[in-house]
């Protein structure tokens, strides 16, 4: 058993008890106080840590069958302990904290209508609000847009012009993305009748048990040019090359630090692979132009790298094709995490002679988007105007 996988569940379960102590201390201070509060209080604490121990040690065997029938609660519990819990504990230390300085706090009966909505809402905004959005994930689970770009390319032959390619990202194959899912990728991924399929990474969820399907997604799509694939930081999780290897062995090529030339009528796509990297690159343009072989001319160069940071040492290339960031997975226009945590975060990117696009991902491993939906990526190639 990963030992972080143990931390984690130990944190989280402390975490959660901490929080139903602390509130139910705060509503102590009431008098007369609502026990059955406290009770609710405590109950909830003890689903959300049961649901995390149910999700992260559940086999890949279990998943289906949580997938199937408990999705909609491992998407409250993940919610809950991902993006509230830290936020919520912080919030009542600091509340017990100011109201310990002052006496307990006596109501007569007449107050204790209001005092018991006040009670409701202050325990129960945020439940509230992590039950609301369990509905929304469950409700958009099989949701999938398309996205077309048109990707200008400098000095592009007219061999190339309007070549396409099918961009995938961020399958997470495991508990919240299944061979229904999977399905649904692959048939939308064959509906756009695309010359090359690209798949930035994450093709897991962090299990191997979880990559025959993805495989046999991945496998299901036809591409007139071939398939080719990049590693991301969950394809890392069961272990160095893992993935990588079990990829190549089916036929499915993952680049690790590597190019592959493709000849495309008389005129060459070099695609070049990264490994994951997050941090280290920087001000190392030399990691990317070391994949390609010398340019020669209508050359058309391609850089896979799971997380888009690495546009900035990317400059040798023509495109450069990333994800990672799921569109920033909780958006509200161009407010939300994305903005927060990445510099690049959804879409198309420009600098000089090089574009990038950033793909929201097509899967999940943490289940509600909103304003991020999931998407696949139609991209063509044209020559850009000079000028």
């Amino acid at each position: 058993m990963d030992a972080r996988i143990i931390l984690a569940t130990i944190f989280v379960v402390v975490l959660n008890g901490t929080y139903a102590a602390l509130l139910i201390g705060l509503l102590k201070r009431r008098k007369p106080w609502f026990q059955w509060l406290a009770i609710a209080v405590g109950s909830w604490a003890i689903l959300m840590s049961g649901l995390f121990i149910l999700e992260v040690f559940a086999s890949v065997e279990w998943q289906s069958f949580l997938r199937h029938w408990f999705y909609f609660f491992i998407a409250v519990e993940m919610v809950w302990n991902v993006l509230f819990l830290n936020v919520l504990v912080l919030c009542v230390i600091a509340a017990t904290l100011v109201l310990g300085r002052f006496r307990p706090v006596k109501t007569s009966p007449t107050d204790l209508s209001r005092r018991k909505f006040i009670y409701l809402l202050s325990c129960g905004a945020a439940p509230a609000v992590a039950l609301s959005a369990g509905v929304h994930g469950t409700l958009t689970q099989f949701d999938l847009r398309r996205r077309d770009f048109l990707i200008p390319i400098a000095g592009l032959p007219p061999e190339l012009e309007g070549f396409t390619i099918a961009h995938l990202s961020d399958l997470h194959s495991g508990i919240f993305c299944g061979p229904a899912r999977l399905k649904i990728i692959s048939d939308a991924a064959n509906d756009l009748k695309a010359d090359l399929l690209i798949v930035t990474g994450d093709i897991i969820n962090g299990d191997m048990g979880e990559l025959p399907d993805a495989l046999a997604a991945i496998q299901r799509i036809e591409s007139r040019y071939g398939i080719y694939m990049c590693e991301g930081n969950h394809d890392v999780f069961p272990g160095r090359g893992l993935v990588v290897e079990a990829c190549n062995q089916n036929n499915l090529p993952m680049l690790f630090a590597s190019s592959k030339m493709v000849p495309v009528q008389g005129r060459r796509l070099l695609i070049g692979g990264l490994p994951w990297m997050k941090y280290g690159f920087e001000g190392r343009p030399e990691l990317v132009s070391r994949l390609y072989p010398e340019r020669q001319e209508g050359d058309v160069r391609i850089l896979l790298a799971h997380h888009p940071h690495l546009f900035d040492i990317a400059e040798s290339t023509d495109l450069v094709l990333t994800g990672h960031t799921h569109g920033g997975q909780i958006m509200c226009g161009s407010v939300g995490l994305g903005p927060l945590f990445f510099k690049y975060w959804s879409g198309l990117y420009s600098r000089g002679k090089t574009t990038m696009i950033v793909s929201n991902g097509c899967g999940d491993w943490f289940p509600c988007r909103i304003g991020a939906p999931a998407e696949i990526g139609l991209l063509r190639l044209t020559a850009a105007k000079t000028t």
